[in-house]
């Protein structure tokens, strides 16, 4: 059109340098900016995840307590300590000691009892209280025990170290033991029962020694009850501060590394319980603290930040930061559930986690400056050829890389420019295509925690195990229903208990059976070796169940296993108001079917060949048969599991001899196989195979190809 702008070429690729320029610096910058929060978002969820290490860690060392009063109870419902006798409960508490290492002194003060007074306090007959301590010295492993009893017209007591030598110990006068609060409080009508903790303070039995040899820790007290639930006693145990300062030593980098994160434990005041610095204890009102003049600056400016004065039970994790300096920390607190008021918090350095985005920055930006440069070669060999439709091509080049994938009408009478702007367009199509299949708000959804289940599963690589009792049924019929139920709970929490510990989920129990799961819902590396790590430590748990005092009478009960590795549907299933997190699919209904197949075989634990695929370079496997399960057409190889493979160990023998014999069975030389089987007569599988190979002499099967049909579950 005649007196229209027409912009030279000069002005064209003017304007192109800056917009593209302008582009790319603006792509830097959010790349930068991006990254710096990316790192820092990343950095956060990482120091959370390492809170709760350490919040695991200190639970664990706390809960010994709670275990060992739990098990001291159970040797007095069961007469295996006698609360009234002192050599009695002098042996008990020492078998706890032993036991739990953690443990760093154990007092249990018996007194008979006359009902309660108006303040709901014990009342205790006079002159009937006896005490036994049992505790390690500060400086030495030496075990000494405390002896206080009632002799003529006063309480008196001794001590000596264990085990007892001869001569007898001079007694000396004592308060009486039931005045002291640590026997009030727990045998009060309203906390009997209960578990109560303190905070740090000086161990009692040390109140006599200087200040530098007294030991500090966490203590737990508890009424004993009979059976009967009349009065017993109380008992104290105490943990040493050790075992907390050793819980929270976290290396939180990989070897090699530089590892600046500070981890501490301290009270919602700022006072500090534990730290990485010299541990100076320090009376700070009724408790004791550690002092901060020996700790990393970080640490103490991180104890005076106001956010650690909202942790509470409704907001168990705050994040933070704060400058030192010119320098600035960022930290995350914990509170610890079942705590007087604990705070886990871990601090670090920011620069820390960015000291490697610099380098990427100027890695970037020398990228960048090298697009620029290449770009503006080809755009000026392409203004140089297409003159007019240049401005048409860069307006819509830049607005892909402004991510702007909208339809335009725009066209070009060129046909190259045509074809090019006809294939940008189907390139925007195809990406707003991909956008309605993959929603980046619903990948952001899963990210985020607190969302209520929804009905629905996903396909997951399971290691899946099924176990069940032998001959329960008849086992069972022989017992009354409230022991039955005791001794079911003491099988199952066995199995529960090592599952777990291999990091197993529990699906459900099936009566006596159990059904559990690896690799959800949090994904577990190397989940078969745990599953088959767990089937054989829950035949060794079980061993050491049935050999315990709590067993005493009752008849083994002989557990089978199945195990199977499979892709199934695992998630939540059932109604709208009634969920089931569990596993279904068929490679559920074949772990079952491997549990079953121990009757047949005469074995304990049956597997999978996908599970011998995983787990058969750590674990010693025999290989039983091959099977079409019911309901199944197609056969599939089935092994036992034997035990864990030990480095430079030879294969058992009757074990090599059995699969030479498969072998032959599989290559339908029954007379062949025969021979080998009758020859391992005390080998059930043996015996079972060589009975097989009898009837197939007798009735040779047709159309062979080893896999052995079964018509029952």
């Amino acid at each position: 059109m005649a007196g229209s702008f027409r912009p030279t070429l000069k002005q064209i690729f003017g304007v192109s340098l800056i917009g593209l320029t302008v582009a790319l610096v603006l792509l830097y910058t959010v790349f930068s900016a991006g990254s710096q929060r990316t790192i820092l978002e990343s950095a956060e969820r990482f120091r959370i995840a390492a809170s709760q290490e350490a919040a695991t860690r200190v639970d664990n060392s706390l809960n010994i307590a709670p275990r060992a009063a739990q098990e001291f109870e159970r040797q007095i419902h069961y007469g295996i300590t006698n609360e009234r006798n002192i050599a009695s409960v002098e042996a008990g508490l020492l078998q706890l000691f032993i036991a739990n290492e953690s443990v760093s002194e154990a007092s249990f003060t018996h007194a008979h009892s006359s009902g309660f007074d108006s303040d709901d306090n014990l009342k205790v007959v006079p002159k009937s209280a006896i005490e036994v301590s049992v505790y390690r010295t500060r400086d030495s492993d030496v075990i000494t025990s405390s002896r206080t009893w009632w002799e003529k017209d006063k309480y008196v007591a001794e001590s000596h170290q264990l085990p007892l030598s001869a001569g007898t110990p001079a007694a000396t006068p004592v308060p009486d033991p039931t005045l002291h609060l640590t026997f009030q409080v727990p045998a009060s009508r309203n906390r009997q029962g209960q578990l109560l903790w303190t905070d740090l303070h000086w161990s009692q039995l040390d109140a006599n020694l200087p200040e530098n040899k007294r030991r500090v820790e966490v203590s737990v007290q508890k009424a004993i009850l009979a059976s009967d639930g009349e009065f017993v006693g109380v008992l104290r145990l105490g943990l040493a501060k050790d075992q907390i300062d050793r819980a929270i030593h976290l290396r939180l980098s990989g070897a090699g590394q530089d590892d600046q994160h500070l981890v501490f434990l301290c009270d919602n005041t700022g006072r500090l319980i534990a730290g990485p610095g010299m541990n100076r204890v320090v009376e700070s009102g009724d408790d004791l603290r550690i002092a901060t003049d020996n700790q990393p600056p970080a640490i103490v400016e991180a104890l005076k930040q106001p956010a650690l004065g909202n942790i509470d039970s409704d907001h168990s994790i705050a994040t933070n930061s704060f400058l030192i300096g010119s320098e600035r920390y960022l930290v995350t607190y914990r509170a610890l559930a079942g705590t007087q008021g604990w705070i886990v918090g871990v601090v670090v350095p920011r620069a820390y986690y960015l000291r490697g985005l610099e380098r990427t920055r100027q890695i970037v930006l020398g990228a960048t400056i090298g697009l620029i440069v290449f770009t503006l070669l080809i755009g000026a060999y392409i203004l140089r050829r297409i003159n007019r439709a240049h401005s048409l091509l860069v307006r819509e080049t830049l607005r892909m890389n402004r991510f702007e994938f909208s339809p335009t009408p725009d066209r070009s009478r060129i046909r190259d420019v045509n074809d090019v702007l006809e294939g940008l367009e189907r390139a925007k199509t195809a990406v707003r295509a991909m956008g309605k299949y993959v929603p980046l708000d619903l990948v952001r959804g899963l990210y985020q925690k607190g969302k209520e289940p929804e009905l629905g599963g996903e396909s997951v690589e399971l290691s899946i195990l099924f176990t069940d009792i032998k001959d329960f049924t008849t086992v069972a019929e022989k017992m009354e229903p409230h022991r039955l139920a005791d001794v079911l709970g003491l099988y199952l929490q066995t199995m529960t208990q090592t599952i777990q510990k291999e990091k197993g989920t529990i699906d459900k129990f099936i009566g006596d059976a159990v059904m559990a799961f690896w690799n959800a819902p949090e994904p577990v590396g190397y989940h078969a070796l745990l599953a088959c790590h767990a089937a054989l430590n829950c035949m060794s748990a079980l061993n050491h169940l049935f050999a315990s005092p709590s067993w005493k009478g009752i008849p083994r009960f002989e557990t089978r296993f199945g195990l199977h590795r499979d892709t199934v549907s695992v998630g939540h299933f059932g109604a709208p108001d009634r969920f089931n997190y569990t596993a279904i699919g068929d490679g559920v209904n074949l772990a079952s079917r491997l549990e079953a197949l121990n009757k047949q075989y005469g074995t304990s634990i049956i597997v999978s060949d996908a599970m011998y695929v995983a787990a058969s370079d750590h674990f010693e496997f025999r290989r039983l048969d091959r099977v079409a399960v019911k309901g199944k057409s197609r056969g599939v190889d089935v092994y036992e599991l034997v035990c864990e493979k030990a480095e430079d160990a030879q294969r058992p023998a009757h074990i090599v001899q059995y699969e030479e014999a498969l072998t032959a069975y599989m290559d339908a030389d029954f007379e062949g196989a025969l021979s080998v089987f009758a020859a391992l007569p005390a080998d059930p599988p043996s015996v079972v195979m060589a009975k097989r190979c009898r009837e197939f002499l007798a009735h040779p099967p047709e159309l062979w190809d080893g896999t052995y049909a079964l018509h029952t579950k």
